[in-house]
C-alpha cells in the first residue's frame, strides 16, 4: 500500500527551511555593513586603530596609521603630485578609487529604507 505524505507538514517544513534561509541572508548583510564602519577599527584595513590624536578632518573615514598615510599619499597622487613609493602606480590609485566608492556606496545603502527595514525586520 502506498504511503500517505502529508504535504502540510511538507510545506511547513519547506517554509522555515526558507524563512531561516533568508533570515541567516539578513544576518550578513546587516553586519557585514554595520561591522565595517566600527570606529575602533581601521576602515580600509581592519586592524584595530589606536588613536593618539584625531583623524584629520579630511579622512573619511577612520584610518590606522598606516592607512592613513596611504590615503593621505593617493590624495597627493590625485591632486598631480608624484607618486611616493614603487607601489603608488596607477592601479593602487584605482583600487582606493573603488575602495572609496564601495564605502560611499555601503553609506548610501545603509540610509536606504530598504536596509532599516531589514535591520528592524531580521535583527531583533
Amino acid at each position: 500500500m502506498a504511503e500517505v505524505i502529508d504535504l502540510q507538514g511538507r510545506k511547513g517544513k519547506e517554509r522555515r527551511i526558507a524563512e531561516g534561509r533568508a533570515r541567516r541572508r539578513a544576518e550578513a548583510v546587516a553586519s557585514s555593513l554595520s561591522c565595517g564602519m566600527c570606529p575602533r577599527r581601521c576602515a580600509h584595513c581592519g586592524q584595530p586603530a589606536e588613536f593618539v590624536a584625531p583623524p584629520p578632518m579630511d579622512a573619511p573615514y577612520p584610518f590606522c596609521e598606516v592607512c592613513q598615510e596611504e590615503y593621505e599619499a593617493f590624495r597627493r597622487l590625485e591632486k598631480g603630485g608624484e607618486p611616493e613609493a614603487f607601489w603608488h602606480t596607477p592601479q593602487w590609485a584605482t583600487t582606493w578609487r573603488t575602495w572609496l566608492a564601495h564605502m560611499q556606496a555601503n553609506q548610501e545603502f545603509r540610509g536606504s529604507p530598504a536596509f532599516l527595514k531589514l535591520m528592524e525586520e531580521h535583527l531583533d
